[in-house]
């Protein structure tokens, strides 16, 4: 059994909500996670906030593994956490991993639901195409406009993980 006290609730809670209760790894997102000490609990014997991150199951093996996941590119991850999700809303940053998983294709998306999106079209991060109504119901087009990502989103996405601290 180890000596090594629990994290506090309150720090895990922090850390969970930091990561929006997903994996940190721009490029997974999982919602199964583990709370993981950047610099191992071994070394630093603490639990601090700046030393912790959200991470799956599998990016959190993949960062004791060989450092298959550095603590640099884990310090990267968390300050592109902070950045990312003070900018963005969760749904925000949500969908902009959608679009950049279907680059070059549009979405559908509902008309009524634009104003989510606000943040990002007015970042120039995804484009809002809007099409001709054809059946209205109650003042509302019922046929669905679409997004994609743009060429300056796809960069944003990209520079998440290279970002300079």
């Amino acid at each position: 059994m180890s000596d090594r006290p629990p994290i506090p609730a309150e720090l895990r809670r922090r850390v969970l909500v930091e990561a929006g209760h997903r994996c940190a790894i721009p490029t997974c997102r999982h919602i199964d996670v583990d709370v993981h000490h950047i610099v191992p609990w071994e070394t630093c014997q603490k639990h601090e906030y700046a030393n912790l991150i959200a991470l799956c199951p599998n990016c959190h093996r993949r960062a004791h593994k060989a450092n298959e996941i550095d603590r640099k590119s884990l310090y990267h991850y968390k300050a592109n956490l902070r950045f990312t999700h003070d900018r963005f809303s969760q749904l925000e940053v949500d969908m902009l991993f959608e679009c950049a998983r279907a680059a070059g294709q549009k979405l559908m998306w509902a008309p009524f639901n634009m104003l989510l999106l606000k943040r990002l079209i007015e970042s120039d991060y995804v484009q809002y195409t809007t099409t001709p109504a054809g059946v209205t119901s109650g003042g509302m087009k019922s046929n669905p406009d679409y997004i994609s990502i743009t060429h300056k989103g796809l960069e944003y996405i990209a520079s998440l993980g290279t970002v300079d601290l």
